[in-house]
């Protein structure tokens, strides 16, 4: 007996020539539930795999669940950890990590640093300029942008 259908399937073959296309995941640190929670909205929308974490132990907790993260975004100054000293103890599990801080008035504005007030489109112009100096070249070698 013949049956009346034909499968017409698919499967996938790795194939090491082509380079893999993956989102960016992000992982926003912030005690500020609010900004979290519109941070992650903004970056989903655009594409992007978020993590969030209300404060540095939850940051290290949802860095190991994730596997990776291709980028932090965390306040600069936080009650149990600094910004940059949390970046740091995060490169230990995904050393390619970019940064980007959240910083509140007054703060200096320098590169990697946000400063409050910010639109959405500042955030997403400094993430974007962030994962795009942690991009993988044709050759296969990373290029970091020379200052975390």
């Amino acid at each position: 007996m013949h049956s009346d259908y034909v499968w017409r399937g698919s499967i996938a073959v790795f194939n090491p020539s082509m380079p893999l296309l993956r989102c960016p995941v992000v992982l926003v640190v912030t005690p500020d539930a609010d900004l979290r929670a519109a941070a992650a909205r903004a970056l989903q929308g655009t594409g992007y795999t978020v993590v969030t974490a209300a404060h540095a132990g939850h940051a290290v907790l949802a860095c190991l669940k994730a596997e990776r993260v291709d980028l932090l975004v965390a306040e600069l100054s936080m009650e149990d950890l600094s910004g940059p000293a949390l970046a740091a103890r995060l490169r230990r599990f995904s050393p390619e990590m970019s940064a980007v801080y959240f910083g509140n008035a007054g703060t200096v504005e320098c590169d990697g640093v946000i400063v409050r007030p910010f639109t959405r489109d500042d955030l997403l112009t400094a993430v974007r300029s962030a994962t795009a100096d942690a991009t993988v070249s044709a050759s296969g070698t990373a290029r970091r942008q020379a200052a975390r």
